[in-house]
């Protein structure tokens, strides 16, 4: 039952991601297209101007960061112990299914 999802999956995975890469593409492409010919103008001003905001933003944190120890401790650490130990849980229990659940996805992705 797990290969059997596993290579639906798999495949469906690989089909999708191929027209959502295109889509991203040709919606690239048709922007690019509509700013050349004026239909979209872009305020490059304004969009410089968030960069050096976000700039300013990030280093202050990363300053922060280097300054003081106690903030490279994750605030969230039990949170993600908690969901590492249940996912590890979850697998160590279902590992034939989760096995060939993985095996089949890997085979789907291959074949498609």
């Amino acid at each position: 039952m797990g290969a059997l999802a596993g290579i639906c999956s798999g495949y469906l995975f690989k089909k999708v991601s191929k027209y959502a890469a295109a889509t991203a593409v040709v919606g690239y492409i048709a922007i690019q297209g509509a700013s050349q010919a004026g239909y979209i103008k872009v305020n490059w001003k304004k969009v410089n101007d968030k960069i050096e905001d976000m700039k300013e933003d990030l280093t202050d944190e990363i300053s922060e960061i280097a300054l003081n120890e106690d903030t490279l401790v994750l605030e969230n650490e039990g949170k993600v112990v908690a969901t590492a130990r249940r996912v590890y849980d979850h697998l160590k229990h279902n590992a034939a299914t989760s096995g060939s659940f993985t095996a089949g996805f890997v085979l789907g992705i291959l074949f498609a």
